[in-house]
């Protein structure tokens, strides 16, 4: 799927696997062409159309966010940028948090220090003209959703990163996040918050589509209103929890090993 900003455009790949994985091409006006987190390189190949690839981007890593490394290394001798201390093959340019990936007219896009599914998990934020326009999540933040923490993260570490990250961002962000978990994860904000009406209808709203054609890019504003790990102070939340004179984090830690089990 093609999402055109004028100047600036961004290609989502979908891949039908069990993980149900995305990667993102973004495509600058200056011809510099960016991939984050190829699943597999058959693909990104048929999308770039013999455009040349300026770099990959993983936002972490585990495999299913670089196995597509090496064939595009190997067709295009491009670089790979990742968190400094994270293990990804072929990787020739380590990102800390504000480091700027590319600039291109009122585009840019850089890198946002995120840990807590992995310790050098990132993120990528682009903005236009300055200000926040849309965040490639990988496994940090789903659409209704966060990530888990059992392949070297951190749940105490995953809340402050969305306790203190995401609830800054503007509600107007688009969010690009690294897997399809939506209908899943709308069933776990009504099984923790079933008076939520907001998820309700989205959730009916997806009911007889299919998912493996059809994708949402939320807004923060839309995940605010149903995203479970964002609405830690709500009263419903707190009593399906039993947790209802607990701190934030109690409420996110608890909400995080519920949809571990979920």
């Amino acid at each position: 799927m093609n999402y055109s900003m004028g100047n600036m455009k961004i290609q989502q790949i979908f891949y039908k696997n069990t993980l149900r994985n995305f990667c993102y091409l973004i495509r600058f006006d200056d011809g510099a062409i960016y991939c984050i987190d190829p699943f597999g390189g058959g693909e990104v190949l048929s999308a770039l159309k013999g455009h040349t690839l300026q770099a990959i981007l993983n936002t972490h890593d585990h495999c299913d966010h670089w196995s597509g490394n090496e064939v595009l290394i190997r067709e295009y001798d491009c670089d790979v940028m990742a968190h400094n201390e994270a293990k990804v093959p072929g990787k020739t340019k380590s990102l800390g948090h504000g480091d700027i990936v590319h600039q291109a007219g009122e585009w840019q896009l850089e890198a946002v220090f995120a840990p807590g599914h992995t310790m050098s998990h990132l993120c990528f934020l682009m903005k236009k003209s300055g200000a926040p326009y849309a965040l490639f999540t990988g496994d940090c933040f789903f659409n209704a959703g966060v990530g888990n923490c059992h392949n070297g993260g951190s749940a105490p570490v995953l809340y402050q990163t969305i306790s203190e990250l995401f609830s800054k961002w503007p509600d107007e962000l688009l969010i690009y996040p690294g897997h399809e978990y939506l209908k899943r994860n709308l069933q776990f904000t009504i099984h923790c918050e079933p008076d939520n009406a907001k998820a309700g209808e989205f959730l009916n709203r997806i009911q007889g589509q299919n998912l493996d054609e059809i994708f949402y890019i939320n807004t923060m504003h839309t995940e605010r209103e149903f995203n479970t790990f964002l609405r830690l102070n709500n009263s419903t939340i707190k009593k399906t929890l039993n947790l209802e004179s607990a701190d934030p984090e109690k409420v996110f830690l608890t909400l995080r090993e519920w949809r571990n089990k979920w």
